[in-house]
């Protein structure tokens, strides 16, 4: 009776197991491969089973039954990377190819950063919000005449276009000001502040995932404490995220971490500091110092993250060698004050480029076509061009590209980028833009490689286990803006998953040759859609514009 009851539960197991498949057909199963899922838990060997852009089933043995099935024997399984500190917010608007992000295996970006966003906007500010938003963010809106006002008019004109990355979006503080108080170096009238809580609410409540400050970007930089407060609050209020390119990141970096530690203590927002760095020689070493001081406000009750990008180089407008009072009033002023030529204007920029390295650290990546023939020269190089000092020469190229050109700062020290990436609390941002790989210039090369250089520096320098590197990459930014539904491997979620190896990811862009593809990313699906097999992209754009719904 034993042996025939065994017999007749065998053949039901197989009977079940048989049903199983045939109602079960997936569109596509990566089979065998190391899963990584992005919660720091151990990796194990198995397969993900995807239905209609979604991980139906994940399995470590046994049959299935599926469209298509790609063998990842001896490679990750990992969700798709998300880059937390993006600036393509024209990307989705424009027809140019974007490459760059989709192939270092990112499948979600966050835009808006750094105080800088197209919108809100209105017919008054859009002029000054489009040259306040080319000075420092490296792909524009191709159509000037476009009249996005909000992240409904975003959400609907991205609609004409295809893309392969999905993309959310943050506030920018710098346009909530530009817009509603203007480019004056001012305090904010009572009134005033409640018009900017007003348009912060509705962009929040309509899809945007918080706000970004850029304290050393006019207008952004002439906000006072009680503003950055009271607008944290609505952040709050609607579960958002501040994120913060802080005021100082030199020589007063111990002060401006403390500024923001203060606002988040005063207002209870979630605080996240990005691209977390010590600029010039004068601070190197002294990381830990900064580590400390949030992790004491965490232990205050404060919610802090941050996010870092692992290069030896910043990268961001030239104008940003200009002190803030000397563009009090938008680009025209600064403009006008550059052409005078004052005696205090011309010492600080000689400061600020000794804070970042000097002239031979400062590099040209871009002068937007005015000056094509100084893109990837150094202001040391420049000056000597122009027989002036490097602060005059400073002034003449911005004077010459109307104040929009982009530059490299070569101003940042290894050991600090190796400390601060340990920190579990970091999760990385590549501060770039989604490129074609046919670019007219040479940006910073974090455009191209930032994801494959980390798990790269990982490698090299025995920083953490695998699983750990992952979750820096998708479940702690997921966590961060409360993606409930990607960054981890689990049934139920969206298909975003990047299939690498780890032995062989590399970071092949430099900066004298930054549009370089990186080796190691094999496949990329969005939303279940293949968009990398193989090493190559494909013709699918299955990217999103990816609207907050906490």
């Amino acid at each position: 009776m034993k042996k025939g009851g065994k017999c007749q539960s065998t053949i039901l197991e197989k009977f079940l197991i048989l049903f199983k498949g045939v109602m079960s057909v997936y569109d596509l199963v990566l089979k065998n491969g190391l899963i990584v899922d992005g919660t720091s838990k151990k990796p194990y060997l198995g397969s993900i089973c995807i239905k209609d852009g979604r991980i139906a089933e994940i399995i470590t043995e046994g049959d299935y039954d599926a469209n298509k099935v790609i063998d990842c024997k001896g490679k990750v399984i990992s969700p798709g990377f998300i880059d937390l500190h993006q600036h393509s917010d024209a990307v989705p608007l424009n027809d140019v190819e974007p490459q760059s992000m989709i192939h270092q295996g990112v499948t979600t970006e966050i835009a808006g950063n750094c105080g800088i966003s197209l919108f809100p906007a209105n017919d008054e500010s859009r002029d000054e919000i489009l040259k306040y938003f080319t000075r420092t963010v490296e792909i524009i809106p191709k159509d000037s005449s476009l009249r996005i006002n909000n992240i409904i008019d975003y959400a609907e004109e991205t609609k004409k276009h295809s893309f392969p990355v999905n993309i959310g979006t943050l506030i920018g503080h710098g346009t909530l000001r530009g817009v509603v108080v203007g480019f004056d170096d001012r305090e904010a009238t009572a009134e005033e502040l409640q018009r900017m809580k007003d348009l912060l609410e509705f962009e929040l409540k309509n899809g945007a995932y918080g706000m970004s400050l850029g304290l050393i970007y006019p207008p952004s930089s002439y906000g006072r404490l009680n503003e950055l407060v009271e607008l944290s609050k609505v952040i709050r209020d609607n579960k958002g995220i501040l994120t913060v390119h802080m005021r100082n990141e030199s020589d007063k970096v111990v002060e401006a971490v403390d500024e923001m530690l203060q606002i988040a203590e005063l207002s209870g927002v979630h605080l996240h500091i990005s691209h977390l760095k010590l600029i010039g020689k004068t601070q190197w070493g002294n990381s830990q110092i900064l580590l400390d001081n949030i992790e004491s406000a965490r232990q205050r009750g404060c919610t802090i993250t941050c996010d870092q990008y692992p290069y030896e180089a910043t990268a961001t407008g030239i104008a940003a060698l200009v002190p803030g009072w000397a563009q009090d009033g938008g680009n025209a002023k600064m403009l006008e004050r550059l052409k005078q030529k004052e005696v205090r204007l011309l010492e600080d920029i000689k400061t600020e480029m000794e804070k970042r390295g000097g002239a031979n650290c400062v590099t040209i990546s871009s002068t937007l076509g005015y000056i094509p023939e100084f893109d990837g020269k150094t202001m040391e190089e420049v000056a000597q061009i122009y027989n002036l000092p490097p602060e005059e020469a400073v002034v003449k190229v911005l004077v010459e590209c109307q104040g929009g050109a982009l530059g490299i700062y070569h101003s940042l020290d290894m050991g600090d980028i190796l400390n601060i990436m340990k920190d579990m609390n970091i999760t990385i941002g590549s501060d770039g833009c989604d490129f074609n790989y046919q670019m007219d210039f040479d940006p910073h090369p974090r455009s191209f490689g930032t994801f494959p250089r980390f798990l790269q520096i990982v490698r090299e320098h025995n920083l953490m286990s695998i699983e750990d590197a992952v979750y820096k990459m998708t479940g702690l930014p997921a966590s961060i803006i409360n993606l409930s539904d990607r960054g981890i491997l689990k049934i139920g979620n969206i298909a975003d998953i990047t299939v690498f190896d780890a032995e062989e990811i590399e970071d092949l862009a430099t900066y004298m040759n930054p549009t370089m593809k990186p080796k190691g990313i094999y496949h990329v699906f969005v939303g279940g859609v293949a968009s990398i097999i193989n090493g190559e992209q494909t013709e699918n754009r299955a990217g999103k514009i990816s609207l907050n719904t906490n």
